[in-house]
């Protein structure tokens, strides 16, 4: 991990456990799908450790799962994920970083973060797509800068894409290593055509 990293804070998305991965259902046992945010997690903390690690939980539940593992929680407020994060953002644990980088926590074949634990982080905005290039698996922005442009969601790339650029910031698309998120029954049969010897169908 570069010296640079440490401007950096990595905030993993954590939804309620019970009902995470829920479009994974007709594959995925609930307790699989358990498993499956927990591996997550765990990936991501063995990437970045746990000093700059913070979770946004949507519940007391979610809080719990970051408990087990040391990892600072920041709890969630509301039902809307963006109006979280634009919350989160000011939240004082993040206050003293140049930049957060959002996790989803469906990543489990992560390798690193690539480009997105490089500087400069002041105005630049990094966008990793999914492997529909729709969505956003990885997303990093400065912490000091005007409206927020968080749109997870429907089509989530190409808005923010288009937010950051409305705030003037720097938008880059960044491929990051094995970045594949899993979300749904053919995310979940594609994975397992890619990454065959994964250690995670070990433990589902």
């Amino acid at each position: 991990m570069s010296d640079e990293s440490f401007d950096v804070a990595y905030l993993v998305l954590q939804g309620d456990p019970a009902t995470s991965k829920s479009r994974l259902s007709a594959m995925l046992s609930r307790e699989q799908r358990q498993r499956l945010t927990r591996y997550c997690l765990e990936r991501v903390r063995g990437i970045v450790g746990n000093d700059n690690l913070f979770m946004l939980a949507e519940n007391r539940a979610a809080v719990s799962e970051g408990q087990l593992l040391d990892i600072k929680t920041i709890q969630q407020h509301g039902d809307d994920l963006n109006s979280a994060l634009a919350a989160a953002r000011s939240a004082p644990e993040l206050c003293s970083y140049q930049a957060a980088i959002v996790i989803p926590n469906d990543l489990p074949f992560l390798v690193d973060l690539g480009a997105h634990q490089l500087g400069p982080f002041d105005r630049q905005c990094l966008i990793t797509p999914d492997t529909h290039l729709s969505g956003t698996n990885l997303l990093r922005v400065p912490i000091s800068f005007g409206q927020p442009i968080f749109s997870f969601g429907l089509n989530s790339f190409s808005n923010h894409v288009r937010a950051a650029r409305a705030q003037e910031l720097e938008v880059r698309v960044a491929p990051c290593p094995n970045a594949m998120d899993l979300d749904t029954p053919n995310d979940l049969i594609l994975a397992q055509e890619i990454f065959p010897e994964a250690e995670l169908w070990r433990l589902l």
